[in-house]
């Protein structure tokens, strides 16, 4: 049996990377894992001990489609705190993941054969949804001197019929982040144009100089997709949340129902606890800019002086081309050779990821500490 065209797509190189790190530790070697994006430490202690509270005491049965009313409003009121900006729990969906909230939104405003703009490098699994969906992708090639990011300027040179515009700041996998006076600029074009703006914010919180404004700032009719994972540390619970106009949040709340039912009840209900400590979510970026420090000054010392501006999330994003052209080669060899796993630049990007590998600094200082050691011993050893 003939599998559908539409499900022709590339695999997660970041988690086959992963499957492979995993094995080796199975056999006994020492690995230390740079590959996948995820935080280091674990989810927080008082949101564990809330877990183990309501275990046998709160039923775990359906809840709404688009998330239990107490946790729309917990993220309505991050939004006041974090931002000073007034997002009403109507406009607001729980979803199954980011990447739930991203399938969803696609569901709801776009047909196939759309064509949706996107940069370079880009996250592969998105890329991989549109395509699934039919929708039609329109590259625009990174550049370092504009932190692989959009600008109005490359926008309106494209002369294709685009409906939609897929942004990320802070982003996977550069960790650069769009500057906030030139989110204003698209933001606004294409409220002006009629194109539809999905902003990626699901590193907000990560962020080591200025903090990040939500685009919700300048064009209320934005789309944007955030996520427990990243800041909040939780990952292996699958819970995001998507922010859209009351009348694309009710298409949502249908096609959730039917494709997902609910996000995770256990989850939600931990989740209303997420916001109880920012302090210690903050010693959690103390830790990640330490790593991006050492990180930075080990790749300058030994020449490697390309790289995205890492203005947040956990990524270095590392052009190779001075000792490889090959990044898959390259990352397979740091694995089976140093015991560090780092994903290849080709999972971000179509044309020009093999220069590139991509470097996940979400762990400890210690382990990162151990990882450039081993590192520096590689490269070494092959001069």
């Amino acid at each position: 049996m003939l599998n559908s065209k539409r499900s022709n797509i590339a695999p997660f190189l970041a988690i086959d990377m992963l499957t492979k790190a995993n094995n080796l530790k199975l056999k006994g070697k020492d690995i230390i894992h740079m590959d996948v994006g995820e935080p280091g430490v674990s989810t927080p202690s008082h949101i564990l001990k809330y877990a183990k509270e309501i275990v046998g005491k709160k039923k775990i049965g359906y809840t709404e489609s688009i998330g239990i009313p107490e946790l729309r409003q917990k993220i309505s009121d991050h939004y006041k705190f974090w931002y000073d900006q007034e997002v009403s729990s109507d406009c607001i969906a729980v979803t199954s993941g980011a990447s739930g909230a991203f399938v969803l939104a696609l569901l709801a405003l776009f047909d196939p054969g759309d064509k949706i703009v996107m940069m370079t490098p880009y996250y592969p699994a998105y890329v991989n949804a549109i395509k699934a969906l039919n929708l039609d992708i329109i590259f625009i090639d990174g550049e370092l001197d504009t932190s692989y990011q959009p600008t109005v300027e490359k926008l309106k040179k494209l002369k294709n019929n685009i409906k939609g515009v897929i942004v990320a700041s802070p982003a996977n996998p550069t960790g650069s982040s769009i500057k906030n006076t030139t989110l204003k600029q698209i933001a606004q074009w294409c409220m002006k144009n009629n194109k539809v703006i999905i902003c990626d914010e699901i590193y907000h919180g990560i962020e080591f100089d200025k903090k990040s404004n939500t685009i919700l700032r300048y064009n209320k009719d934005a789309i944007v997709i955030n996520s427990f994972s990243k800041y909040f540390c939780m990952t292996g619970w699958r819970l995001g949340w998507i922010i859209a106009p009351k009348n694309i949040i009710n298409v949502i709340e249908k096609l959730s129902m039917s494709l997902f039912l609910c996000p995770s009840t256990i989850a939600q209900i931990i989740a209303t606890k997420a916001f109880d400590n920012y302090d210690l979510l903050n010693k959690n970026v103390s830790i990640y800019r330490r790593n991006r420090e050492l990180l930075v000054n080990f790749f300058e010392d030994k020449g490697f002086h390309k790289y995205a501006p890492a203005d947040g999330a956990f990524y270095l994003y590392i052009d190779i081309s001075n000792i490889s052209n090959d990044s898959d080669n390259l990352a397979n060899r740091l694995l089976q050779e140093a015991g560090v796993s780092v994903t290849s630049g080709k999972d971000f990007d179509y044309k020009l990821g093999k220069k590139f590998i991509r470097i996940s600094y979400g762990d400890s200082n210690e382990n990162v500490i151990e990882a450039i050691k081993r590192i520096r011993g590689w490269i070494n050893l092959r001069n």
